[in-house]
Protein backbone atom coordinates (compact mmCIF):
# COMPACT_ATOMS: atom_id res chain seq x y z
CA UNK A 1 0.00 0.00 0.00
CA UNK A 2 1.00 3.50 -0.85
CA UNK A 3 0.99 6.44 1.84
CA UNK A 4 1.62 10.09 1.05
CA UNK A 5 3.44 12.44 3.57
CA UNK A 6 3.44 15.75 3.24
CA UNK A 7 6.69 16.90 4.52
CA UNK A 8 8.72 14.09 4.78
CA UNK A 9 11.75 15.67 3.83
CA UNK A 10 11.68 17.52 7.09
CA UNK A 11 12.13 16.07 10.43
CA UNK A 12 8.38 15.09 11.63
CA UNK A 13 7.25 14.06 8.29
CA UNK A 14 10.76 12.36 7.49
CA UNK A 15 10.98 10.28 10.73
CA UNK A 16 7.15 9.41 10.53
CA UNK A 17 8.05 8.20 6.75
CA UNK A 18 10.62 5.76 8.01
CA UNK A 19 8.31 4.59 10.81
CA UNK A 20 5.85 3.96 7.93
CA UNK A 21 8.46 2.43 5.71
CA UNK A 22 9.11 -0.14 8.87
CA UNK A 23 5.46 -1.38 8.61
CA UNK A 24 6.65 -2.32 4.94
CA UNK A 25 4.23 0.29 3.32
CA UNK A 26 5.23 2.83 0.40
CA UNK A 27 5.68 5.75 0.67
CA UNK A 28 5.51 9.46 -1.38
CA UNK A 29 5.90 12.73 -1.24
CA UNK A 30 6.39 16.68 -3.14
CA UNK A 31 9.84 18.28 -2.64
CA UNK A 32 9.70 21.94 -3.75
CA UNK A 33 12.67 22.71 -6.68
CA UNK A 34 16.19 22.78 -4.76
CA UNK A 35 14.95 21.04 -1.59
CA UNK A 36 18.61 20.29 0.24
CA UNK A 37 16.86 17.10 1.90
CA UNK A 38 15.47 16.13 -1.11
CA UNK A 39 18.82 13.92 -2.37
CA UNK A 40 18.48 12.08 1.65
CA UNK A 41 14.93 11.42 1.41
CA UNK A 42 15.26 9.50 -1.97
CA UNK A 43 18.50 7.87 -0.39
CA UNK A 44 15.87 6.23 1.90
CA UNK A 45 13.48 5.03 -0.80
CA UNK A 46 10.49 7.68 -0.50
CA UNK A 47 9.25 8.86 -3.76
CA UNK A 48 9.48 12.72 -4.05
CA UNK A 49 7.29 14.59 -6.55
CA UNK A 50 9.00 18.19 -7.77
CA UNK A 51 6.24 20.55 -7.01
CA UNK A 52 4.43 22.62 -4.68
CA UNK A 53 1.05 22.06 -1.83
CA UNK A 54 -0.41 25.33 -3.66
CA UNK A 55 -0.49 23.10 -7.04
CA UNK A 56 -3.57 21.32 -7.36
CA UNK A 57 -2.40 19.28 -10.08
CA UNK A 58 0.84 18.14 -8.17
CA UNK A 59 -0.93 17.08 -4.91
CA UNK A 60 -3.72 15.22 -6.93
CA UNK A 61 -0.66 13.28 -8.74
CA UNK A 62 1.05 12.93 -5.32
CA UNK A 63 -2.38 11.25 -3.46
CA UNK A 64 -3.01 9.04 -6.36
CA UNK A 65 -3.89 5.59 -5.52
CA UNK A 66 -2.98 6.25 -1.70
CA UNK A 67 -4.48 4.25 1.74
CA UNK A 68 -3.26 6.83 3.74
CA UNK A 69 -2.36 10.42 3.98
CA UNK A 70 -0.51 12.54 6.20
CA UNK A 71 -0.59 16.13 6.00
CA UNK A 72 2.35 17.35 8.05
CA UNK A 73 3.73 19.95 5.80
CA UNK A 74 3.79 23.76 6.70
CA UNK A 75 5.57 26.94 6.41
CA UNK A 76 6.05 27.96 9.99
CA UNK A 77 7.05 31.85 10.27
CA UNK A 78 5.86 34.15 12.30
CA UNK A 79 7.25 37.45 10.04
CA UNK A 80 4.49 39.78 8.55
CA UNK A 81 6.55 39.50 5.09
CA UNK A 82 5.49 35.43 5.15
CA UNK A 83 1.99 35.97 5.36
CA UNK A 84 1.66 35.74 1.15
CA UNK A 85 3.56 32.43 1.27
CA UNK A 86 1.90 30.97 4.57
CA UNK A 87 -1.47 31.30 2.65
CA UNK A 88 -0.37 29.08 -0.21
CA UNK A 89 1.38 26.71 1.86
CA UNK A 90 -1.03 26.23 4.73
CA UNK A 91 -4.19 27.43 3.91
CA UNK A 92 -4.73 26.29 -0.28
CA UNK A 93 -2.14 23.74 0.41
CA UNK A 94 -4.32 22.35 3.12
CA UNK A 95 -7.50 22.99 1.04
CA UNK A 96 -5.41 21.05 -2.35
CA UNK A 97 -4.84 18.19 0.28
CA UNK A 98 -8.31 17.67 1.14
CA UNK A 99 -9.74 18.38 -2.24
CA UNK A 100 -7.75 15.59 -3.82
CA UNK A 101 -8.13 13.11 -0.75
CA UNK A 102 -12.07 13.72 -0.83
CA UNK A 103 -11.41 12.80 -5.06
CA UNK A 104 -9.88 9.10 -4.28
CA UNK A 105 -11.92 8.74 -1.11
CA UNK A 106 -14.94 8.40 -4.08
CA UNK A 107 -13.38 4.99 -4.94
CA UNK A 108 -12.15 3.46 -1.55
CA UNK A 109 -11.58 4.72 2.32
CA UNK A 110 -8.92 6.76 2.65
CA UNK A 111 -7.28 7.58 6.50
CA UNK A 112 -5.87 11.66 6.79
CA UNK A 113 -4.44 12.71 9.87
CA UNK A 114 -4.49 16.61 9.76
CA UNK A 115 -0.90 17.77 12.24
CA UNK A 116 -1.47 21.66 13.34
CA UNK A 117 -0.40 23.52 16.22
CA UNK A 118 -0.53 24.03 19.65
CA UNK A 119 -0.84 28.21 18.07
CA UNK A 120 -4.75 27.93 17.26
CA UNK A 121 -5.00 28.34 21.10
CA UNK A 122 -2.45 29.34 22.00
CA UNK A 123 -1.08 27.51 24.74
CA UNK A 124 1.30 30.03 25.96
CA UNK A 125 -1.46 32.41 26.26
CA UNK A 126 -4.19 30.26 27.33
CA UNK A 127 -7.45 30.85 28.98
CA UNK A 128 -6.78 28.15 31.55
CA UNK A 129 -4.20 25.29 31.86
CA UNK A 130 -3.90 22.90 31.27
CA UNK A 131 -4.92 23.58 27.75
CA UNK A 132 -7.17 20.86 26.05
CA UNK A 133 -8.98 20.50 23.07
CA UNK A 134 -11.89 22.68 24.14
CA UNK A 135 -10.28 25.25 24.35
CA UNK A 136 -11.37 28.27 21.88
CA UNK A 137 -9.15 28.73 19.11
CA UNK A 138 -7.54 32.37 19.36
CA UNK A 139 -4.59 32.68 17.60
CA UNK A 140 -2.20 36.08 17.84
CA UNK A 141 -0.30 34.93 14.75
CA UNK A 142 -1.20 34.87 11.14
CA UNK A 143 0.56 31.06 11.68
CA UNK A 144 -1.61 30.08 13.98
CA UNK A 145 -4.55 31.25 12.04
CA UNK A 146 -3.71 29.09 8.85
CA UNK A 147 -3.79 26.49 11.11
CA UNK A 148 -7.34 26.97 12.35
CA UNK A 149 -8.52 27.43 9.06
CA UNK A 150 -6.46 23.95 8.15
CA UNK A 151 -8.43 22.30 10.99
CA UNK A 152 -11.93 23.71 10.27
CA UNK A 153 -11.43 22.27 6.58
CA UNK A 154 -10.39 19.13 7.98
CA UNK A 155 -13.36 18.70 9.81
CA UNK A 156 -15.63 19.88 7.22
CA UNK A 157 -14.13 17.30 4.80
CA UNK A 158 -14.75 14.52 7.91
CA UNK A 159 -18.07 15.29 7.82
CA UNK A 160 -18.54 15.72 4.49
CA UNK A 161 -16.77 13.00 2.29
CA UNK A 162 -18.59 9.11 3.45
CA UNK A 163 -15.16 7.52 3.02
CA UNK A 164 -12.74 10.19 4.03
CA UNK A 165 -12.08 9.53 7.92
CA UNK A 166 -10.03 12.51 8.87
CA UNK A 167 -8.42 13.22 12.38
CA UNK A 168 -6.20 16.48 13.84
CA UNK A 169 -3.03 15.66 15.91
CA UNK A 170 -2.02 18.94 17.48
CA UNK A 171 1.46 19.42 18.92
CA UNK A 172 3.76 22.58 19.84
CA UNK A 173 7.49 22.35 19.85
CA UNK A 174 9.21 19.39 18.71
CA UNK A 175 12.73 18.22 17.74
CA UNK A 176 15.18 15.57 17.18
CA UNK A 177 17.80 14.55 20.28
CA UNK A 178 21.20 15.82 18.52
CA UNK A 179 19.37 19.55 17.46
CA UNK A 180 18.84 20.50 21.32
CA UNK A 181 21.98 21.24 22.24
CA UNK A 182 22.09 23.42 19.01
CA UNK A 183 23.15 26.94 19.42
CA UNK A 184 21.69 27.50 15.77
CA UNK A 185 18.95 24.96 16.08
CA UNK A 186 15.61 25.53 14.44
CA UNK A 187 13.53 25.86 17.74
CA UNK A 188 16.11 24.67 20.09
CA UNK A 189 18.54 28.11 19.52
CA UNK A 190 16.05 30.35 20.58
CA UNK A 191 14.77 28.89 23.65
CA UNK A 192 17.87 27.96 25.35
CA UNK A 193 20.78 30.16 23.60
CA UNK A 194 20.63 33.93 24.18
CA UNK A 195 22.05 35.10 20.62
CA UNK A 196 20.09 32.82 18.87
CA UNK A 197 17.02 34.52 20.97
CA UNK A 198 17.83 37.69 20.00
CA UNK A 199 17.97 36.99 16.60
CA UNK A 200 14.71 35.63 16.38
CA UNK A 201 13.23 38.19 18.86
CA UNK A 202 14.87 41.03 15.84
CA UNK A 203 13.08 38.55 13.07
CA UNK A 204 9.25 38.00 14.47
CA UNK A 205 9.15 39.53 16.98
CA UNK A 206 5.22 38.81 16.78
CA UNK A 207 5.69 35.46 17.79
CA UNK A 208 7.76 36.15 21.06
CA UNK A 209 5.18 37.00 24.05
CA UNK A 210 6.23 40.38 25.59
CA UNK A 211 7.55 42.00 22.58
CA UNK A 212 4.02 42.02 20.21
CA UNK A 213 5.51 46.69 20.39
CA UNK A 214 8.15 48.52 19.22
CA UNK A 215 8.71 49.87 23.01
CA UNK A 216 8.29 46.18 24.34
CA UNK A 217 10.57 44.35 21.80
CA UNK A 218 13.37 47.00 22.65
CA UNK A 219 12.37 46.21 26.57
CA UNK A 220 13.37 43.22 25.74
CA UNK A 221 16.61 43.28 23.96
CA UNK A 222 17.78 45.92 26.05
CA UNK A 223 17.76 42.97 28.86
CA UNK A 224 19.49 40.37 26.31
CA UNK A 225 21.53 42.22 24.12
CA UNK A 226 24.61 42.86 27.13
CA UNK A 227 24.62 38.92 27.76
CA UNK A 228 25.86 38.19 24.46
CA UNK A 229 28.96 36.32 24.02
CA UNK A 230 30.60 34.61 21.35
CA UNK A 231 30.54 30.76 23.03
CA UNK A 232 26.80 31.11 23.01
CA UNK A 233 25.95 30.95 25.98
CA UNK A 234 22.68 29.52 27.37
CA UNK A 235 20.00 30.94 28.42
CA UNK A 236 17.64 31.00 31.81
CA UNK A 237 14.90 33.43 31.72
CA UNK A 238 12.31 35.05 34.49
CA UNK A 239 9.30 36.73 34.61
CA UNK A 240 8.19 39.83 35.32
CA UNK A 241 7.22 38.06 39.03
CA UNK A 242 10.84 36.19 39.58
CA UNK A 243 9.29 33.11 38.40
CA UNK A 244 11.58 30.65 36.15
CA UNK A 245 10.19 30.36 32.49
CA UNK A 246 9.01 26.91 31.59
CA UNK A 247 9.75 24.57 28.43
CA UNK A 248 7.02 22.48 26.38
CA UNK A 249 8.93 19.98 23.41
CA UNK A 250 8.54 16.63 22.54
CA UNK A 251 10.74 14.00 20.71
CA UNK A 252 10.40 13.72 17.47
CA UNK A 253 10.13 9.92 18.06
CA UNK A 254 7.41 10.54 20.45
CA UNK A 255 4.98 12.50 17.96
CA UNK A 256 5.47 9.82 15.56
CA UNK A 257 4.60 7.33 17.78
CA UNK A 258 1.29 9.77 19.09
CA UNK A 259 0.55 10.43 14.87
CA UNK A 260 0.60 6.70 14.68
CA UNK A 261 -1.47 5.66 17.17
CA UNK A 262 -4.35 8.36 15.98
CA UNK A 263 -4.07 6.46 12.11
CA UNK A 264 -4.48 3.03 13.65
CA UNK A 265 -7.46 3.54 16.38
CA UNK A 266 -10.83 3.79 14.48
CA UNK A 267 -12.10 5.73 17.85
CA UNK A 268 -9.58 8.75 16.68
CA UNK A 269 -11.85 9.23 13.30
CA UNK A 270 -12.72 12.64 13.43
CA UNK A 271 -11.02 13.48 16.58
CA UNK A 272 -8.53 15.92 17.68
CA UNK A 273 -5.60 15.06 19.95
CA UNK A 274 -2.97 17.79 21.77
CA UNK A 275 0.29 15.70 21.57
CA UNK A 276 1.26 16.83 24.70
CA UNK A 277 4.36 15.79 27.50
CA UNK A 278 3.15 15.31 31.05
CA UNK A 279 4.51 18.39 32.08
CA UNK A 280 6.34 21.41 31.50
CA UNK A 281 9.72 21.72 32.51
CA UNK A 282 11.25 24.58 34.57
CA UNK A 283 14.16 26.20 32.65
CA UNK A 284 15.36 26.66 36.21
CA UNK A 285 15.81 23.00 36.24
CA UNK A 286 16.65 22.28 33.01
CA UNK A 287 18.91 24.92 31.67
CA UNK A 288 21.21 24.37 34.53
CA UNK A 289 21.59 20.12 33.79
CA UNK A 290 22.26 21.81 29.72
CA UNK A 291 25.11 23.95 30.44
CA UNK A 292 26.49 20.78 32.55
CA UNK A 293 26.16 18.03 30.52
CA UNK A 294 27.55 20.45 27.34
CA UNK A 295 30.42 22.70 29.28
CA UNK A 296 28.26 25.68 28.30
CA UNK A 297 28.05 28.57 31.01
CA UNK A 298 24.38 30.12 31.07
CA UNK A 299 23.28 33.54 31.91
CA UNK A 300 20.20 34.86 33.47
CA UNK A 301 18.20 37.15 32.74
CA UNK A 302 14.43 38.93 34.34
CA UNK A 303 11.86 39.56 31.27
CA UNK A 304 10.02 42.57 32.33
CA UNK A 305 7.08 41.86 30.21
CA UNK A 306 4.95 38.70 30.25
CA UNK A 307 6.96 35.19 29.11
CA UNK A 308 3.55 33.51 28.76
CA UNK A 309 3.66 30.08 29.85
CA UNK A 310 2.86 26.23 27.83
CA UNK A 311 0.85 23.66 29.60
CA UNK A 312 -1.42 21.59 26.87
CA UNK A 313 -3.66 18.46 28.23
CA UNK A 314 -2.57 15.17 26.53
CA UNK A 315 -5.21 13.37 28.54
CA UNK A 316 -7.22 12.52 26.04
CA UNK A 317 -4.64 11.57 23.71
CA UNK A 318 -3.23 9.39 27.05
CA UNK A 319 -7.28 7.95 27.60
CA UNK A 320 -8.15 7.22 23.97
CA UNK A 321 -4.92 6.57 22.24
CA UNK A 322 -2.56 4.91 24.96
CA UNK A 323 0.00 7.96 23.91
CA UNK A 324 2.75 7.85 26.67
CA UNK A 325 5.57 10.11 25.19
CA UNK A 326 8.98 8.26 26.53
CA UNK A 327 11.69 10.86 26.01
CA UNK A 328 11.77 13.64 28.45
CA UNK A 329 14.23 16.54 27.96
CA UNK A 330 16.59 15.57 30.02
CA UNK A 331 16.71 12.16 28.49
CA UNK A 332 17.56 13.87 24.75
CA UNK A 333 19.74 15.87 26.04
CA UNK A 334 21.89 12.65 27.72
CA UNK A 335 21.19 11.20 23.82
CA UNK A 336 22.66 13.79 22.35
CA UNK A 337 25.38 14.20 24.58
CA UNK A 338 26.40 10.78 24.39
CA UNK A 339 26.62 11.05 20.66
CA UNK A 340 28.90 13.97 19.96
CA UNK A 341 31.27 12.29 22.90
CA UNK A 342 31.14 9.24 20.61
CA UNK A 343 32.67 11.05 17.66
Amino acid sequence: MDVFVSGATGRVGGTLATALQQRGLKVRTIAVPNDPNRKATEARGIECITGSLADLATVRQAVEGVSSIFHMAAVISFQPTARDLLWDVNVVGTYNVLRAAAEQAMNRKIRMIFASSDQVYPTRFARYRPTDELHPHEPYTFYGMSKVLGEEMAKFYNRSEANLDISTAVFSHTEAAHELIDPHGEYSGAAFFVNARVKSLKASSTHHAGANSDDQLRKVLDVLEPLMGDDEPLLLTYDENGKPHTQELVDVRDIVQGLLLIHDKPEAIGETFNLAPLSPVSLAEFIPYLAEATGRRYVEAHIPVPLGRTHGSSAKARSILGFHPKYSLFDMVDEAVGRTKAK
